[in-house]
């Protein structure tokens, strides 16, 4: 989610600033409090309706020229030469790949199960619709990409680096590997202003993080940084399997 500019907020609940109150700390912000289809929510998996036109998530990212930044709320990493990538909500139009940026604990839960890290691929169409794609991970064994960037992360913390790093070139292809089912909702940004007309992605499969990979990414934060579960309001859940391949997400449930 993009840090616009607008009053500064926290994660804290019952706080002044907290989540429940975002929407009454700017006129910016109105859709926080009064949005219909906000994020994250938790998915049901028994209600989440298969749908076999969804497309796979076939995309590309080439390596990439890669900023890490603290932001003080999550760590952001941005990519100065975007990249196309191909559309994330099923549609014909052409989406830019703009940044990846992490919450710990997941924002997103699966039969109400919280994962200890979710990453998330934001991509930003010509008009401004933005469809994102959400991975959650379970601890286990360590994942290359976050070895490539190791040495990268424990420099951010450092106060020398005044929260910004040149990460250099970063390789993507393992966060493009097969990824098979999905499930897809409409929803909002899960940060202030929380605009709307978000589409969500959410991988059905769970990666695998380390420990100390995860330490590193959430290490230099000061505390959590996940929004509590949104109303449905009405919404639907789709889910997408690739034919011929088993329901992944039944052995996490």
């Amino acid at each position: 989610d993009d840090h616009w500019s607008g009053p500064g907020y926290g994660y804290t609940p019952g706080s002044w600033d907290g989540p429940e109150n975002w929407g009454k700390l700017s006129p910016k912000y109105r859709l926080c409090g009064e949005g219909k289809k906000q994020s994250p929510i938790n998915i049901v998996t028994a209600q989440a309706i298969p749908n076999p036109n969804l497309d796979t998530l076939a995309r590309v990212y080439a390596a990439s020229n890669a900023t890490l930044i603290n932001t003080g709320k999550d760590i952001t990493m941005t990519f100065p030469d975007n990249q196309q990538a191909p559309a994330a909500d099923g549609s014909k139009k052409v989406f830019t790949f703009k940044v990846i940026h992490w919450h710990s604990p997941s924002e997103h839960t699966i039969d109400g199960r919280r994962f200890p890290l979710e990453l998330h691929l934001v991509h930003v169409s010509d008009n401004g619709d933005i469809a994102v794609i959400g991975i959650l991970y379970s601890l286990g064994e360590p994942d290359s990409f976050y070895d490539q960037i190791a040495d990268k992360l424990r420099e951010l913390r450092r106060s020398e680096s005044h929260g910004v790093v040149a990460a250099g070139m970063v390789e993507l292809r393992s966060l493009q590997k097969r990824t098979g089912s999905y499930f897809r909702y409409s929803g909002s940004l899960t940060t202030p202003p929380c605009t709307e007309k978000v589409t969500w992605n959410i991988l059905g499969k769970v990666r695998e993080i380390s420990a100390e990979q995860l330490q590193l990414l959430t290490g230099a934060l000061p505390g959590k940084d996940n929004r509590p579960a949104q109303p449905l309001n009405g919404r639907s859940v789709a889910f997408y399997n690739p034919p011929n391949s088993t329901v992944s997400f039944q052995s996490i449930a």
